[in-house]
Parts: structure tokens; C-alpha cells; sequence
């Protein structure tokens, strides 16, 4: 019996152990090119895991038959049956669909676009560099619903502001954090001068970043970007650069490059009827003409050129203004350029020069050279890049050209460790940038005040005339204010160089295939020298120059720690880090605001007490971060993430967290997709973020003054008050958004809806003196955003072997509301920007950005009421501190269409804003000036004019009858009269709607039947490109067709809602070369 048990026993165990043995499989995952892919999630059907290695391959044991699942990112799914399989190579096809596409996000991390609980939007290498647009800003415009990008005139290099979901701060700078590869670097515009009246531009920090070297660009706009914490407040961009790492193996070199040739467009409409001088058009000479002809009247008692000073004997040839007589009506009179004889200006014909401000630009050019060179093998990947722009503007002797150096390398030293290296270099160089707003030295200024019968040509042949003595004799068409223009730009210039560095290194430690260590360091550095010198202008007629040096150094140091696993159904991802900065800042400057011997810039030269400055900052930060996604059956993914800041620059810490849900009901009810709906994703997060303040606010601080007294130096205590219990800006927001696919995906919808309220906002309020302060600095405010994005694409015709037409609109709006500022102490009004009396402000209960100045003085009530009061000599009544305008678009909206006829592809943008207001220093001193175009038009020099009838017809206006009630208003006054002397700050606010053609583009890209035959040829296309080809419409009240896009004389929230005598912008249009070998 015993022996019968054993037998049994032992028969048993035998025959489950040959049921129940554990079968180990090796294998291999690659792509269709056969490259291994690592990373790869390898799942059996009991929920056991592991995923592939460096080299594609994997290992795991099963009993007896399974599934085995694998998923990677960017690729389709498989599933396959195992029974007693021991080895296995699997290829995997790469995922069209648009959920599992692969996109960056915050730190760098790569996702699926399904598992997102949050709006995100990406730009692509050949979306940016596809038109040849000559800067990152440029070529982002347009290309991301929620992102507004303004560009500061069209001078050489300007710089740009960019804005994420609206404005949601009072500060100057509010712009988003950029992020390159990982690492934060400066995007700090630099600029001279005093943000309210004039300087000069020298860019945008982002503009150091060569686009050809950028892979993507993501825009973090809301909660995505919690994981920046008090960094985070304005949004984030993500730039990857390109890499070797999706090359094949091997060797390639590749060349890109552009030429354009640059044209000034979208000149001022200025009049061409009426010249230099004053009281000299058909009204005035029907007044005072006393029985002279005509010819007498205008060189008798309206314009006769002598000096240019207005007190050497001539005929107000000292006036700036073209209020003088009728052009191209016979008349001649001695001008500027006149020929002398005997000591004696000659008449001679007074007439028209309609080009005249057109004639002074010139045409530029740009041109773009980019070499790369790639290599890539089992372990290894390198690309280096170098790159080489010269630009020549449109504006004579204004120029810039760029150096860049790109070296990106990735290496997998072992099977757990790797590293990866990337550094980009660049030197930028302008002999001159040409300075802006009301400044001397701004040509477009000295156009705005000027004579519409000045002949430009002589003054380019004359600028540079000297007397006997060798002495410049500043030949002009006047002398009493302004500077001949060839001679601003070739003697008052402004010289610009600047060295930028910044990288990163990581090394990479993974001891299993779910866990990863990183350790990364990363640096951002810029060095630049600026030298503004002015040989002579009205203000500074003795020279002047300021020499100023400025550098600044940021360190970032990282340890990251990553987990990625499969638990069954369900898989888990997460980081924990912490983040080290350290960031330096500092300037020098020595000038003098006079010169012993012209034209010498050299301290030793100045003529009274030097002017000095020097300035630094210091700030460091200490910060940890987690974050986790917990995914179920590629379906349903929750998020969550955390950071704590400890800040130099806050007495406190704070902390940030967010959370976010996507969920695909297509996923998890398969019926629902049909040949309508290919996919469905629902998707809310919310988070808590901030944006910190500049060094040293908490504290109080002695600053020197630039100037001395009598030699000896003068220190100040600030006159603001610190306060040490300081906070970061913090925002909390949520959206909810879905996306949709039709038509097996070719058509792609994505709507989002958000809401973000700030509060703490940092206020520097003006106090009582009697405290020994003037101001103080508070947390105090409230600010609202609520708006939608919406992103629509389809492929409106798909044709494998014909015409391909993918359509896309990208449209935003956004609403700003400012709640509160600080009721406590009154507060209910704070000034973001101002210039000439207007100002932007912020006030409790209105939209961001109210524009504020003199305004019309309206009947409140009675049958006239709205209309305009008129005064007894018929011009306008004015209102102080009124609400003229508001600098907020209604809604932002771009639509790109890219066609493709076998080799052949075309594609072109338009963008369009509607909304948001402008006041223009351009309008308005050239409506004072008389040269703009509406001073001129329907005969209103010729007559008598009534306000409602002959100017503003669209406008009623009242009187005062005898009685005191207002009644439709009879009383006539004159042109030069309304637009001279009746200066209202309403009038020159227009509305800043547009509709422009921001690019186009046409390709030819060589067959590889061709390119078979040419040896050592890998690619080959060649484009005609062009850049904001045309301002195609734009508000009625824009009189000028002036380019809504160009701003004030500051790059930040100071110069939002200002026109400050802008240069005209560029169109570009020329060829694009790409060959690879």
C-alpha cells in the first residue's frame, strides 16, 4: 500500500511539474527599420511585467500558454499568444493616431498625448522654419491657440512679447518661462532708454536659439506647468532641440539655408497736398491773403526757407509741421535744398514728394547657413550643428549677424549607465540698431514732424557736408529739432555684441528596467556690450555716449528619480526630484552727456562730471517636486504633482500642487466608434502655481546715483518700502477640455475651457511722504482669466497618390478681469504703462489694460445725449482721466491650409486679432504735424469746417445754446485749427484688429528616383518662402494703416496698448535650399 502511495505521490509531481514548468523567453522588440526600441512594455495576462532594454531586448518567464502584451510610446499595441516559444522578435509599427502620439512635457518627460489630463500644444521643427522666418518668436506666432506674440517694430533684431492665456499679473515682465532641453534660460528683452518716451531695442533673449537646430516647442499653458512652481505663473515653453537619437545608423551632413530680400512695408498714409509751413492752405489765404496772389501769400507770410532755425530772417522754416501751402500748384519757394546765389535761396518748385519717407529705406536682405553634421551607432548619437544669419535691415546701416554653435550627444555607456551632453553657443553683432520712440536719433520720428515736400534724396547726398573748418554742417531740411536721417544713422548709431552659452549634461543610472537615476547640471550665461554714441542731435548737440556691460549667469543642478511600471491592468509612473539655482546678474555703464572733442567716445573725452552706474542681483532657490500617473487599461490616467520652494528672494516656502483626470470613453466602450467617431477623450485638471518676485523687494537698500555732486558720489536710501513678509503671485486654475477624431482621425477637434484666478499680486503703491517714503511694496489684488481654445485640423483631401490638403485653426479668447487691488488703503486703480499722458491701467472691476488719458466730454443726458460738447470756438470739450480704450483682444484666430501634389507642396498662414486697442504716438503727432493723411482729405484745408459734418461725420456733436441746453452743433472752425489745437488723447486710439498673410511657402523636393542617380545625395528640396507678406485688413479706425503688431518703447507690459513712431515692418520673400548627404 505505501509502495503504491509513493508511486502515486511521485507520479504526480512529475506530472505537474511537466503541466506547471515555467518557460523563459528571450526577445527582441524593434521598429520597421529593424532598430531596437528600449523601453518597451512587456505585460503577460496574469499582470507579471518588464520592459525592454537598451538594445530592444527583454526576458521573462510564463506557464504555460498567454498573452503577451506590448505597448511603447509612439507605437501601435500588440498582443500576442505564447505557448512554448523561447525566443521572439517583435516589430512595431509606428501609431498614427493622434492620442498615442508622443509629446514633451514638464522636465523634459515624454508622454502620451491620451494620458493628459490637460491642454497641450506642440510645434514642430518644419512648422517652424518651414517659411523662414528670422527669429523663434517670428516663427511661433500664430502656430498656438492661447499664445498671443508681439513684435516690437520692424527694426533689425526687435525684440517680442509673449503671453499665455492672457494677462493675469500687474508687473513689467510676465512673459513664460523657457525651458531648453531641460534647462530654464533668460529671455530677458534688452533694451536702453526709459520705457516711457524712447531707446533702443537690442531683442529678445530667445532669439539666441537657432530655429533650424529646434525639434519641437511645447506650450505648457496652465496646470501642465505646475511642476515649475513659482517659476510657473506665466506658463512655460519647452524647446527640445534636434538630436541624433531617431537617426539611423551611420554618417549624414546636411545644409539649410535661406536668402530674402527684406521690403519696408506698411508705410504711415500721409498727405501729399500741403507743405512745410504754417497757416498756408486755401482757408487761411481766403482770411489773411489782403489782395496778394497766392505765390506772395505762401512766400510771404507762410514759408520761406533761410537757415532752418525759425529766427534767420526766414518764413516759419524753423516749423516742423506741414500746415504751409498748397503743393503742385506752381508755386516756388525757397526750400532747404534750394540753389544759392549771392547769398540767396532761389525759389524754386514747390512740389510733392509722396515717397519721399519710402525713399529714404533701402532694400534688405537675410540669409541663413546651417551645416549639421549627424552621427549615430548601437550606443551612440551626435549631431553638431553650425549656423551663420546676416541680416542687413531695411533701415540704411542697421544690421545684425549670428554666430551659433550646436553640439548635442547622447551616449549608453553600459547596459545601466548612460549620459547625455548638450550645449549650444552663439555671438550676435550689430554695428547698429537704430533707437525708437521720441527719440532724436529715431528717423521715423523726425518723418512723423516734417515737410511733405522734402526731397530726400538730397539730404542722403548731403548728410555727411562739411564747412572750410572740416565741421559737419548737419545739413537738414531743419535745424530747429531734428537731425538730417542718413546722418542719424551713419554718426548716432548703437553697437551691439553678445556672447550666449547654454547646456546641460545628465548622467543616467538605471539598476531595473523600472527605475532610473538622473543627475543633470545645467548653465545659461549671456555676456553684452552696448555702445550708444550721438555725435550730435537738438538735445545732446555737444555728443554723448554710454558704454554699458551687463552679464548674467544662471546654474541649474537636478537629481531625478524615475519609475515606470506594469501592475497588471494598471501602470504607474512617477519622479522625484529636487532642483538647486543659483542666478547672477550684473551691469556697468560709463557714459558723458558731453563731449570735449566731437566724436571721440572715450571717458578721457567728456566735457563735465562722467556718468556711471553699476548694478547686480543675486538669487538663489531650493526646490523638491514629485509627481505621479496611474494609468488604467490605456483608458483612464490620473495625475498628480507637487513642488516646494524655498526662495532668496521670499522669507517663506510655498507649496504647489496639482491633479489631473483623462479618460477615453472610446476606449472603454469600443461600440461607440463607428466610421464617424474614430476616438473620444474627456480630460480636467487643476493647479495651484506661482510667479516670484525680483531680488531684493523684501529688503531696504542704498543705491548710488549716476550721477555726482561735484565729484563726489551721491548714495540714496530707496524710497520704497520693503516688505520682508513678501509673497510669490499665486494662481489657481482648472480647465476642462475634450478632444475629438472623425473619419478615421482626419478630422481632429480639441476644446478647452479654463479659469485662472491670481491674487497676491506685487504692488508698488505710492504713499503719503510724511512716512519717509513715497511707496511700498504689497500683496494685495485679485486677477481673473476665464476663456476657450479651440484646435481644429483635418485632412479635407487625402490622396496617396494625388492632392493632399490638411486645413488647421488654431482660436482663442480670452476674458481678464481685475477684481480687486487693494481696498484696504483704496487702492482701486494702479498703472501698468504710460507715455504722453496716457496710461495703462488696472482698474478694480474692469478688463486688464484700460486705457486712460483726455477724453471727449459727452452730454449725459436730454435728447443730445451722447453727443459730443463742442466749445465756443468749435472745437472739442475734453474729459481728463477717461476710459479711451482697452488693450485686451477680443479673440485671437490663425488658419493654415499645406496642400501636397506628389512633389510639390505649398502652404501659407493667415492670422487675424480682433480687438484691442492702441493709442499712437504716430497718429498723433502727425494729426498735430498735419501730415497724416486725414488732415488733408474732402477739401477741409479749402473751407470752413463743422465738427460732425465735414470731420468725424459718424460722430454727433452739441453746443451750448443761450439757454445752457445742448443742441445739434453750427459752429464752424478750420482744419489746421481742429487737428493742431484740438488735441484730444481719444482721438489717436484706434482699434488694433488685423487680418495678415503671416507666411507662405512652396516646396519642390527632389524624387529619390533622382536623387539615386546623384552619389552621396540623401535629400533635396528647394522652397520659395516668404514672411509677413501683406497686411491684409484692418480696423477703419487704424487711419493710418498702421501694423498693429508694433509696440511702444518697452518690450514688457509698459509698451502693451503703445504705437511709439514704429519703424515699418518687413516683408520677406526669397528661396530655401535643404540638401543632405
Amino acid at each position: 500500500m505505501k509502495k503504491k502511495t509513493i508511486t502515486l505521490l511521485v507520479s504526480g509531481f512529475f506530472l505537474s511539474t511537466s503541466l506547471y514548468a515555467q518557460t523563459l523567453l528571450r526577445g527582441t522588440v524593434v521598429d520597421k527599420d529593424k532598430k531596437p526600441i528600449p523601453g518597451v512594455s512587456i505585460t503577460l495576462g496574469d499582470g507579471k511585467g518588464t520592459s525592454t532594454g537598451p538594445n530592444g531586448e527583454f526576458s521573462i518567464t510564463y506557464d504555460g500558454p498567454s498573452q503577451l502584451k506590448v505597448s511603447a510610446i509612439g507605437y501601435e499595441k500588440q498582443q500576442l499568444a505564447i505557448s512554448q516559444q523561447t525566443t521572439l522578435q517583435i516589430v512595431l509599427s509606428d501609431d498614427a493616431q493622434t492620442l498615442n502620439e508622443v509629446v514633451v512635457t514638464a522636465l523634459g518627460i515624454s508622454r502620451e498625448r491620451k494620458s493628459l489630463g490637460y491642454a497641450l500644444q506642440e510645434v514642430k521643427s518644419e512648422d517652424l522654419t518651414k517659411a523662414g522666418q528670422l527669429s523663434v518668436t517670428g516663427s511661433l506666432s500664430g502656430k498656438v491657440a492661447g499664445v498671443q506674440v508681439n513684435q516690437f517694430g520692424g527694426t533689425v533684431g526687435a525684440s517680442a512679447r509673449i503671453s499665455i492665456r492672457g494677462n493675469s499679473s500687474l508687473k513689467a515682465d510676465q512673459q513664460p518661462l523657457i525651458v531648453v532641453d531641460g534647462i530654464p534660460i533668460s529671455n530677458e528683452a534688452q533694451r536702453s532708454g526709459d520705457n516711457t518716451y524712447s531707446g533702443v531695442d537690442y531683442g529678445s533673449g530667445l532669439n539666441d536659439i537657432n530655429p533650424q537646430d529646434i525639434e519641437t516647442i511645447t506650450v505648457l499653458k496652465g496646470g501642465s506647468a505646475a511642476l515649475y512652481g513659482m517659476r510657473a505663473g506665466n506658463g512655460v515653453i519647452l524647446i527640445t532641440t534636434k538630436s541624433g537619437k531617431g537617426a539611423k545608423n551611420g554618417v549624414s551632413i546636411s545644409y539649410d539655408g535661406n536668402f530674402t530680400i527684406d521690403q519696408a512695408s506698411n508705410f504711415p498714409k500721409l498727405q501729399n497736398l500741403y507743405g512745410q509751413g504754417y497757416n498756408g492752405d486755401e482757408y487761411h489765404y481766403g482770411l489773411n491773403g489782403d489782395g496778394l496772389s497766392y505765390q506772395d501769400y505762401a512766400s510771404q507770410k507762410s514759408f520761406t526757407y533761410v537757415d532752418g532755425t525759425g529766427s534767420g530772417g526766414g518764413i516759419y522754416d524753423g516749423f516742423d509741421e506741414s500746415w504751409g501751402p498748397r503743393l503742385d500748384a506752381g508755386l516756388k519757394l525757397a526750400q532747404f535744398d534750394s540753389p544759392i546765389i549771392d547769398g540767396v535761396r532761389q525759389p524754386t518748385d514747390w512740389v510733392s514728394n509722396p515717397n519721399n519717407i519710402r525713399d529714404f529705406f533701402r532694400t534688405g536682405y537675410s540669409m541663413n547657413h546651417n551645416i549639421s553634421l549627424l552621427s549615430r551607432t548601437d550606443k551612440s548619437s551626435t549631431r553638431v550643428s553650425l549656423s551663420y544669419r546676416d541680416q542687413e535691415g531695411t533701415v540704411p546701416n542697421t544690421d545684425q549677424r549670428r554666430y551659433g554653435l550646436q553640439l548635442n550627444n547622447n551616449m549608453q555607456v553600459s547596459e545601466k549607465v548612460s549620459y547625455d551632453v548638450t550645449a549650444n553657443y552663439t555671438r550676435t553683432e550689430s554695428d547698429n540698431l537704430l533707437s525708437q520712440g521720441y527719440e532724436g536719433n529715431n528717423p521715423m520720428n523726425g518723418f512723423v514732424w516734417s515737410g511733405r515736400q522734402i526731397n530726400v534724396k538730397s539730404l542722403k547726398d548731403n548728410w555727411d557736408q562739411r564747412n572750410a573748418q572740416g565741421e559737419y554742417t548737419f545739413y537738414n531740411w531743419n535745424t530747429n529739432y531734428h537731425v538730417n536721417p542718413f546722418f542719424n544713422v551713419y554718426e548716432n548709431t548703437n553697437s551691439y555684441q553678445r556672447d550666449r552659452f547654454f547646456g546641460k549634461s545628465s548622467l543616467y543610472y538605471q539598476p531595473f528596467q523600472f527605475l532610473k537615476f538622473e543627475g543633470r547640471a545645467g548653465i545659461d550665461y549671456y555676456g553684452s556690450k552696448t555702445f550708444e554714441k550721438s555725435y550730435y542731435y537738438p538735445s545732446f548737440s555737444s555728443g554723448r555716449f554710454r558704454d554699458t556691460k551687463m552679464d548674467n549667469t544662471e546654474l541649474n543642478l537636478d537629481f531625478i528619480a524615475s519609475f515606470n511600471k506594469q501592475f497588471g491592468e494598471f501602470n504607474l509612473s512617477a519622479i522625484a526630484g529636487a532642483n538647486y539655482r543659483n542666478q547672477k546678474w550684473s551691469k556697468s555703464m560709463q557714459g558723458a552727456d558731453a563731449l570735449t572733442v566731437p566724436g571721440v567716445y572715450t571717458i578721457g573725452n567728456k566735457s563735465g562730471s562722467a556718468i556711471t552706474e553699476m548694478d547686480h542681483t543675486h538669487v538663489r532657490s531650493n526646490s523638491v517636486y514629485a509627481s505621479a500617473s496611474l494609468g488604467w487599461k490605456d483608458q483612464l490616467y490620473l495625475d498628480a504633482s507637487a513642488r516646494n520652494d524655498w526662495s532668496s528672494t521670499i522669507e517663506d516656502d510655498f507649496f504647489y500642487p496639482s491633479v489631473s483626470l483623462s479618460w477615453l470613453p472610446t476606449t472603454t466602450f469600443t461600440n461607440l466608434t463607428n466610421g464617424v467617431l474614430s476616438y473620444w477623450k474627456l480630460r480636467a485638471s487643476w493647479a495651484e502655481i506661482g510667479a516670484g518676485t525680483d531680488a531684493y523687494q523684501n529688503q531696504l537698500y542704498y543705491y548710488p546715483q549716476p550721477n555726482s555732486f561735484k565729484d563726489v558720489a551721491q548714495m540714496y536710501k530707496s524710497m520704497t518700502y520693503p516688505n520682508k513678509y513678501l509673497r510669490p503671485e499665486n494662481t489657481r486654475t482648472w480647465e476642462v477640455g475634450t478632444e475629438l477624431g472623425f473619419l478615421n482621425d482626419r478630422l481632429h477637434a480639441d476644446f478647452t475651457y479654463y479659469y485662472k484666478k491670481t491674487t497676491d499680486q506685487i504692488l508698488n503703491v505710492p504713499t503719503s511722504n510724511v512716512i519717509g517714503f513715497n511707496r511700498m511694496v504689497l500683496n494685495a489684488g485679485e486677477i481673473q482669466n476665464k476663456g476657450i481654445e479651440i484646435l481644429l485640423y483635418g485632412d479635407i483631401i487625402k490622396k496617396e497618390n494625388g492632392l493632399n490638403w490638411r486645413s488647421t485653426i488654431n482660436f482663442s479668447k480670452n476674458q481678464s478681469k481685475v477684481i480687486e487691488l487693494y481696498p484696504q488703503l483704496d487702492v482701486n486703480t494702479y498703472q501698468i504703462g504710460w507715455t504722453w499722458g496716457i496710461a495703462n491701467m488696472a482698474r478694480a472691476g474692469e478688463k486688464w489694460g484700460t486705457l486712460v488719458g483726455n477724453g471727449y466730454d459727452r452730454v449725459e443726458d436730454g435728447p443730445m445725449a451722447g453727443a459730443i460738447k463742442i466749445r465756443s470756438n468749435g472745437l472739442i470739450q475734453t474729459k481728463t482721466t477717461q476710459d479711451i480704450g482697452n488693450v485686451t483682444p477680443d479673440f485671437l484666430l490663425s488658419w493654415r491650409n499645406d496642400f501636397t501634389v506628389k512633389d510639390f507642396s505649398f502652404g501659407f498662414m493667415l492670422d487675424m486679432r480682433k480687438g484691442g486697442d492702441i493709442w499712437s504716438q504716430t497718429m498723433a503727432h502727425s494729426y498735430v504735424a498735419g501730415t497724416a493723411e486725414i488732415t488733408a482729405e474732402n477739401g477741409i484745408r479749402e473751407r470752413a469746417i463743422v465738427a460732425g459734418v465735414d470731420v468725424m461725420p459718424n460722430e454727433r456733436f452739441a453746443m451750448q445754446a443761450e439757454d445752457g441746453s445742448w443742441v445739434p452743433n453750427t459752429i464752424s472752425t478750420n482744419a489746421q485749427s481742429w487737428y493742431e489745437s484740438g488735441s484730444v488723447d481719444q482721438m489717436y486710439v484706434f482699434d488694433g484688429s488685423f487680418i495678415k498673410l503671416r507666411e507662405a511657402s512652396i516646396t519642390y523636393t527632389v524624387p529619390q528616383k533622382y536623387i539615386q542617380k546623384l552619389k552621396g545625395i540623401k535629400r533635396a528640396n528647394i522652397s520659395l518662402i516668404g514672411s509677413n507678406l501683406a497686411l491684409l485688413w484692418v480696423h477703419k479706425s487704424n487711419t493710418m494703416r498702421l501694423d498693429p503688431e508694433t509696440g511702444g518703447v518697452s518690450s514688457d507690459s509698459r509698451g502693451v496698448g503703445f504705437e511709439q513712431a514704429s519703424v515699418p515692418t518687413s516683408r520677406s520673400f526669397g528661396l530655401k535650399l535643404g540638401v543632405t548627404f
